[in-house]
């Protein structure tokens, strides 16, 4: 129709995540899911699915340190935020809050000396809510 906008496209290649203020370099990141099942009693009635974050493999052992000190039996939740943008480098155009999350699976690259891919790892994190933050928000991280 003449004279509507069209509200622009995104893309799902262009993000950054960050695990408390810290920037974290990630590949990939599995679906954000929230579900609700209004026969369920009302405390077990909303779950989100855990998250997958998929990065290549380096020397750092940040995200296994995070997952060892859980499985030592501490208590280190954080929030995870996910900025979406608008193109490379680009503008954030949505921004998604995993709170208090936690690491609850690592996993490390599987072997194969047939093969010549890069090596990677995941991180699986369950947390206890998933925000949609308003812009203004979303800006300061």
């Amino acid at each position: 129709m003449p004279g509507r906008e069209h509200e622009q496209l995104l893309r799902t290649s262009y993000f950054r995540v960050l695990i408390g203020d810290r920037e974290v370099g990630v590949a990939e990141i599995s679906r954000l899911t929230s579900k609700t099942d209004l026969e369920a009693p009302k405390e077990n009635r909303h779950e989100f699915e855990t998250v997958v974050l998929r990065r290549a493999l380096t020397r750092s052992t940040d995200l296994y340190d995070w997952r060892r000190r859980l499985a030592e039996g501490g208590d280190d939740r954080r929030d995870v935020t996910i900025h979406q943008l608008e193109g490379p480098d680009g503008a954030i155009a949505n921004s998604w809050r995993l709170v208090d999350a936690w690491p609850s699976r690592w996993s490390g690259p599987a072997f194969n000396a047939a093969a010549s891919e890069i090596a990677f790892e995941e991180l699986e994190l369950t947390f206890a809510d998933l925000v949609w933050l308003e812009p203004t928000r979303a800006q300061g991280g």
